[in-house]
């Protein structure tokens, strides 16, 4: 019986994987496409041997059960401007700077695992600073899905300030494609309501896009694809099992190669703060715990490999990943089936995937981008002011200065808001008692010496008691140790329990050993 139980367990997890994997080829096809093309200025198979062997690399070297790499929008976004100056798009040349940019970066990561410190700092990505970046990801995603959704051209500017979202839905509204229009809307619907069924919820998208896709084929054959102006998916047939490459290391590319040193090193920290924030986000959802290093890691490896066959550089996928949790997966199958899934698709069913109509897949981004937008975990970062100021930073930048310039903002102001709190411990005064809860240090002593001075200048004896010190600098054992000197001061003796001078027995925690030298 048990074994019966455990079989059933296993063939519903690889079920689901399966699912979960074939689910994530059919979302992350079209993305791969635009990425490569539209974003990156660089051939199609670039995104999809990264949607490929990008994904399968991370896979298996990332132990997370639910880490998702391959293409991203804004670090195809930083190829194509870092490029843009040095070579023309889609040439030989281009290419292979884009393929030398690629493999420095992976450089660039790969001493953020050697060096410790380096890797040390990726951890002050605060929880109102991963939320933030998260909802704005998530609408950044749903205005993107505008012009596809509405078949109209597809903005390709790298920073996407609020007011060009807007200009695109009242174009959408005025001059939308209306055949487009209805697919997308068929497509929100199918995959809305499938949904709300548990038995098919996991293949909700997967049957929107099936339905986005038949009622494309229906309009196509009745007015013509001439009069219904859809956008379809690429011809993906050229496309084989790999595409060998060579990075441009010459002697005559050098000074270009030098000038994109800036890039290669924003396309590193861009890739490794989105896999770090994200790998800490899926970490707290799970409820487990999977160090960043392996993020780290897996990227810095892939990135360094990915060059060599034609490929977009690897990162983990907010929006993917949260897909994977959402539908429950279980294990990393779901990311391998996701890669071999889609190598098989591109491979022997190239012609079903040219006919997939783009506002299909716009439609399926805004649900992608709806859901990771969640009221429940925002809700908590404004019961507090300074966090709910470093998530509304970091959710506004998305949309100002881009995801890297989100991450720095929202970054300084979590450590600015850290340094403001350790600079006002909690000092209060309970009779002739002064209590201090916090840190003793250069930046906290002006708050703490002010009450201090008006304290002693109303009692005639002040005890001074610092059990609750977390931490006290030099500068704070010098201070305590004057204090020690005045008549009017005593201090709680924590190593006996005692008053020291009353001798009555009052109960506290362990003190360190900075504060038993002043005692």
């Amino acid at each position: 019986m048990h074994a019966s139980l455990m079989n059933r367990g296993k063939d519903y997890a690889i079920g689901n994987s399966l699912l979960v994997g074939l689910t994530l080829a059919v979302v992350v096809l079209p993305q791969a496409i635009a990425f490569s093309t539209t974003l990156a200025g660089l051939p199609p198979y670039f995104g999809i041997y990264a949607a490929i062997w990008g994904v399968l690399f991370t896979a298996l070297l990332n132990p997370s059960r639910i880490f998702h790499g391959g293409p991203n929008s804004a670090m195809s976004a930083v190829i194509g401007v870092t490029l843009l100056p040095v070579a023309p798009q889609f040439g030989n040349d281009y290419i292979g700077y884009a393929l030398s940019l690629i493999l420095m970066a992976g450089v660039f990561q790969l001493l953020f695992l050697l060096i410790p410190a380096l890797g040390r700092m990726l951890d002050f990505l605060s929880e109102p600073v991963i939320n933030g970046m998260i909802c704005g990801i998530g609408l950044f995603l749903i205005f993107k899905s505008f012009a596809g959704f509405a078949g109209l051209p597809i903005n390709t500017e790298v920073e996407w300030p609020l007011w060009i979202a807007w200009q695109t839905f009242l174009a959408m509204l005025e001059i939308g494609n209306m055949h487009a229009i209805h697919i997308g809307l068929v497509t929100l619907v199918v995959t809305v309501l499938a949904r709300q069924f548990q038995p098919i919820r996991n293949a909700a998208i997967l049957l929107g896009i099936i339905a986005g896709t038949l009622l494309s084929e229906y309009l196509n054959s009745r007015y013509g694809l001439e009069n219904t102006l859809i956008e379809q998916t690429a011809d993906m047939s050229a496309i084989g099992f790999v595409f060998p490459s060579i990075p441009l290391f010459t002697q005559e590319a050098m000074p270009d190669l030098i000038s994109i040193i800036p890039g290669a090193i924003t396309l590193a920290l861009l890739g490794l703060f989105q896999t770090v924030a994200a790998m800490r986000r899926m970490n707290r959802k799970q409820g487990r715990y999977i160090s960043a290093r392996h993020g780290i890691f897996a990227d810095s490896l892939s990135n360094c490999l990915l060059p060599f066959i034609s490929s977009l550089p690897t990162c983990a996928s907010f929006n993917r990943m949260w897909l994977m949790h959402a539908m429950g997966a279980v294990s990393r199958l779901a990311a391998v089936f996701s890669g071999l899934i889609l190598l098989l698709l591109v491979l022997f069913f190239s012609d079903l995937i040219a006919i997939i109509p783009i506002p299909a897949m716009a439609a399926t981004i805004m649900i992608v981008g709806a859901n990771m937008i969640k009221w429940s975990d925002i809700k908590p970062h404004f019961h507090n002011v300074p966090e709910a100021i470093v998530f509304s930073t970091s959710f506004i930048s998305v949309h100002i200065f881009g995801l890297f310039g989100a991450v720095i903002c929202g970054s300084l102001l979590a450590l600015a808001y850290a340094k403001w709190e350790k600079a006002h411990p909690n000092v209060s005064l309970d009779g002739n008692t002064l209590r201090i809860k916090g840190n003793i240090y250069y930046g906290s002593l002006p708050v703490i010496e002010s009450l201090f001075h008006k304290a002693i200048n109303q009692q005639d004896e002040l005890v001074v008691d610092f059990s609750a010190v977390h931490h006290i600098d030099p500068e704070g054992v010098r201070w305590l140790a004057e204090l020690r000197q005045h008549e009017k001061v005593r201090f709680m003796d924590r190593r006996s329990g005692m008053d020291r001078r009353t001798g009555k027995r009052v109960k506290h925690s362990k003190t360190d050993r900075r504060q038993r030298r002043v005692l």
